[in-house]
């Protein structure tokens, strides 16, 4: 499957299957009633929760969600395996929904916000709903070069099955109730706990941010240092969730040793002056920009449609993925537009230069399958909107007085 054909894939089962799956391991692991439990069973267990939690946390989450570090191929892959382990559907659809969920986060469209939904469904309906059940691969885009990569997340029961199979010969039905049922339930409603936990109850607020995420230190425990949840919607693209010494990060840890090895490299990390924790009214200023790029997103998507409203089907499955590399290519707006506000506010204008270059890129992408009429007009299209968006940004008084032209 090559082109825009492998972004039109849909789920090939009924919906109902999916309610079966979640209750049937529930179900399972009544099993061990009939097993007994044994020291043996509980070690296997633990070390089952671990390895996948660290597969879906930092490879799922932390890499192929948020690129926060690079990764050898081998690498790369084996992250994605132990993710697909932890039964959490596939890599694609995991990271296309998390990608969402960070630019929207808790507004009337993030798909799992328990400041738009009820608790329950925050924590784990969302993902049993129909209408999320799908990939959207327009948003991952820049993982479906890697084949083995699209395999894992359209085949993720085969290795799953498999799994379970190779727990059953070492440690036979205890060790399959346990190393598998158990242990995926008990990691499934700890990663929903993000979901229901993490943005409401108790914990604390380092930053001031668009959402109501926050820093909790039992779900930092028990997802390997994705707790300081607060911490990581400010500076989503660090590799490094535990920004001070106490706030213990597990999964940050083990890539450091990763990296003494060459298998990972790259580590993002906050700036000192992001982790020293800026005065209030800088935090709010960012607070405003973060609100601003949500709707610069918008209004970019609308210049898009406005721009496109004879496209064929074809061209509009590709302009969906132009807007998915405008979206990548704001995320990084955003953290270049931080990065700067914190060390020197007076080279802003570099990161607007940067952001209006990287849109003109962006529009080669899709000449090959989007007609000239429509190609020629984007790019001025997208320049005029941004400057007329930027005279409403709370940086604009330190950005250039004349719009820089793009290269």
């Amino acid at each position: 499957m090559s082109g825009l054909a492998q972004f039109k894939k849909a789920p090939t089962y009924p919906n109902y299957l999916d309610y079966i799956g979640y209750s049937a391991i529930h179900v399972a692991c009544l099993g061990a009633i009939w097993t007994g439990v044994t020291v043996t069973d509980i070690i296997v267990c633990a070390a089952s929760y671990f390895v996948r939690m660290f597969g879906v946390m930092v490879g799922f989450h932390r890499y192929f969600s948020h690129r926060s570090f690079k990764a050898t191929r081998g690498t790369q892959f084996a992250l994605a395996l132990l993710g697909t382990l932890g039964v959490q559907k596939g890599v694609l659809w995991w990271a296309a929904h998390h990608r969402f969920h960070h630019r929207y986060s808790d507004t009337e469209v993030d798909v799992h916000s328990p400041m738009q939904r009820s608790f329950l469904y925050s924590h784990c309906g969302w993902q049993l709903d129909k209408k999320n059940r799908g990939t959207d691969y327009t948003r991952v885009a820049d993982l479906m070069k890697y084949p083995e990569i699209v395999w894992l997340n359209d085949w993720d029961l085969i290795p799953q099955a498999l799994y379970a199979g190779v727990i059953f010969v070492f440690f036979g039905w205890s060790g399959v109730f346990w190393g598998f049922f158990i242990s995926t339930i008990l990691l499934w409603h700890a990663i929903h706990g993000i979901g229901s936990f993490g943005h409401r109850f108790g914990g604390y607020r380092r930053f001031i941010t668009t959402d109501n995420s926050r820093n909790k230190w039992f779900l930092a425990i028990l997802l390997l240092g994705e707790g300081w949840h607060n911490n990581h919607h400010f500076y989503p693209s660090s590799a490094r969730q535990g920004f001070v010494w106490w706030e213990i990060d597990i999964g940050y840890y083990i890539l450091k040793v990763l990296s003494w090895f060459g298998l990972v490299w790259d580590l993002r990390v906050p700036p000192e002056e992001l982790i020293s924790n800026p005065e209030p009214s800088v935090q709010s200023t960012m607070k405003r920009f973060a609100a601003w790029v949500q709707g610069l997103r918008k209004s970019l998507h609308r210049s898009v449609d406005e721009n496109a409203k004879d496209a064929t089907d074809d061209e509009k499955l590709a302009l969906n993925i132009f807007k998915q590399g405008l979206e990548a290519r704001i995320d990084a707006f955003d953290a270049d537009a931080t990065n700067l506000m914190l060390k020197d506010p007076g080279r802003l204008g570099d990161a607007e230069l940067r952001l209006r270059s990287a849109m003109v890129e962006e529009t080669q992408h899709i000449k090959e399958n989007v007609s000239a009429s429509i190609t020629a007009a984007l790019p001025e299209a997208l320049q005029r909107e941004l400057s007329r968006s930027l005279t409403t940004c709370p940086f604009r008084h330190l950005l250039p007085k004349e719009a820089p032209h793009a290269a």
